[in-house]
């Protein structure tokens, strides 16, 4: 009998150039703040999409590319100035070392997030599973 994998979710959200930067930098202001607050109690971390994708590149140059099989679409996104700029403003929530955690931790952690969406604290908000069908795959990448 085939058993299902269980789905697992994530929680993004997206920032202004400004609220990136503190962020990313570590600094308290008023928006990080909050962020920050809301991912202690669910013990996750905002983590920029832009910064894990450099991370992933230098893993990858470190221990051979070819072992990496997102290397060359990752390089391509962080090399891109364009897609530099989005990716710099987008922030997933990690649970320690995982991207993706249990639907209860995902629907609660929205749930917190939604009030600095509605207050125009961050401006996008997304929740996604790690149903292939459901996100775009780089390409080369097999469903």
């Amino acid at each position: 009998m085939k058993t299902t994998q269980e789905r697992l979710y994530q929680v993004r959200i997206k920032v202004s150039e400004k609220t990136s930067q503190a962020l990313r930098a570590k600094e308290n202001n008023a928006v990080t703040k909050s962020i920050l607050s809301i991912s202690q109690k669910f013990d996750v971390s905002p983590v920029c999409t832009f910064d894990a994708f450099c991370e992933y590149c230098k893993e990858a140059e470190e221990n051979g590319i070819e072992n990496y099989s997102l290397y060359h679409w990752t390089k391509s996104i962080i090399s891109n100035l364009d897609k530099r700029d989005k990716h710099l403003k987008s922030f997933a929530f990690y649970k320690g070392l995982d991207q993706v955690y249990k639907k209860e931790i995902a629907d609660a952690l929205y749930f917190e997030l939604k009030d600095l969406l509605e207050e125009g604290l961050i401006e996008e908000l997304n929740l996604i599973d790690n149903n292939p069908k459901n996100n775009p795959q780089p390409p080369g990448v097999k469903m």
